[in-house]
């Protein structure tokens, strides 16, 4: 029983300090770009977050709304999310937004709308 609290209260540590550091990284990146671009870059990272390849070596992938992408520009996308969220929180506003607007139009082309 007693191992139980201390593994339970060891979560909700871990949980607890990964919140922390989310909300940290989030003011971060809203201090550096205005509330638009913050927004945008939000949805973007949901978005690319959720390309993942289902089995190693696998060619395409594919987003919830049905969009289809090769591993490489899933890889590529991440990667630049990375370097627009740091030029946020160095108050780089300008040059995020210029990043951002790429990967905005790799995903607009590679959208998929629901028939209907």
């Amino acid at each position: 029983m007693r191992k139980a609290l201390v593994m339970d209260s060891k979560a909700w540590a871990l949980a607890a300090s990964a919140l922390l550091i989310g909300s940290l990284a989030n003011a971060d990146i809203s201090a550096g770009c205005g509330g638009t671009l913050a927004a945008s870059l939000h949805e973007c990272e949901r978005l690319v977050g959720s390309l993942r390849a289902d089995k190693a070596g696998q060619m395409l992938v594919f987003a919830p709304d049905g969009s289809e992408f090769t591993a490489e520009q899933a890889t590529w996308m991440k990667s630049q999310l990375r370097l627009i969220a740091q030029a946020c929180t160095d108050g780089k506003g300008e040059i995020a937004a210029r990043q951002l607007a790429e990967v905005r139009q790799l995903l607009k082309e590679h959208r998929h709308f629901s028939q209907g």
